[in-house]
């Protein structure tokens, strides 16, 4: 096929994929507007939207459910209804696969009238979807040979590129008893969990970093110091090695050695660069 056949048939690939999107668009804006002369203008009926409706909203419901699971339990079942309800109409899906949809759902809820009875709830979305993340995201180890760098060349030289599937987040709230009183095996564990996030809740709010992690094929959640999550935080917007040590060298409570051990362990750092 020549180069000119080629380029036909690419347009007009991407013109059906443009017409796609726009009639999905155009139902979805449709979906949600009961006026019967927006949906004549449209060619829809109302007895099919209906029907095109709930079986979004019961699509819409499953997959939150998978990606928030501890939102959800934390939740009746008539106000996370009626959440998704509401959800769907200010983040309308825009992709075919419901794993990839929900990434401005804790946004949405620090917005809602049930994030005054449950504050901690936006947050624990975030961390929800940070799992869900982690869960489906690449598989990555530790390139071992660039360990030697360290060695090898100044700190001012170094940086530190993590795991995609590690994220640190900070809060007020105690996310980690929070999730692992629903999620963790071991259910003295669990009532130990929920027993102190209880406690926790009813407390002075304390800062904390939680991290999220897979050293293999789970993710994991934890608490990190917050001198850890310092230092990690500068690594991760970009800062040298030699400058994320620096910012914490009045800080006697870190140990870089201490940390690269547990980072390695964990499967933190995917590789050591050289700039």
């Amino acid at each position: 096929m020549n180069e000119l056949g080629k380029s036909e048939i690419g347009n007009n690939e991407s013109t059906i994929h443009e017409s796609a999107k726009n009639e999905q668009h155009i139902l979805l804006e449709v979906i949600w507007n009961d006026e019967s002369i927006a949906l004549e203008q449209c060619g829809f009926n109302a007895q099919g939207i209906n029907i095109y409706r709930q079986n979004l909203l019961a699509n819409a419901q499953r997959a939150l459910t998978i990606s928030f699971p501890t939102v959800f339990e934390l939740l009746d079942s008539d106000i996370s209804e009626s959440l998704v309800y509401q959800f769907l109409q200010v983040s309308p899906p825009n992709l075919g696969d419901w794993t990839q949809w929900g990434e401005k759902f804790s946004d949405f809820l620090g917005t809602t009238e049930v994030a005054a009875d449950y504050p901690y709830l936006a947050n624990c979305a975030a961390l929800d979807w940070h799992v869900h993340c982690a869960l489906h995201g690449p598989d990555q180890i530790l390139i071992s040979s660039t360990l030697q760098l360290l060695g090898e060349s100044e700190p001012e030289q170094l940086f530190i590129t993590f795991n995609q599937n590690v994220k640190i987040l900070k809060t007020i709230y105690p996310l980690t008893d929070i999730f692992q009183a629903h999620h963790h095996s071991d259910e003295l564990q669990r009532k130990s969990a929920m027993s102190a996030a209880k406690k926790a809740l009813l407390g002075k709010p304390v800062e904390q970093i939680v991290m999220v992690y897979r050293p293999e094929f789970q993710p994991q959640v934890t608490t990190v110091s917050a001198s850890e999550g310092a230092f990690m935080s500068y690594l991760l917007s970009g800062q040298s090695l030699a400058q994320s040590l620096d910012a914490l060298k009045y800080d006697n409570e870190f140990s870089f050695e201490q940390w690269l051990f547990t980072a390695i362990e964990r499967n933190l750092i995917n590789i050591i660069k050289e700039k």
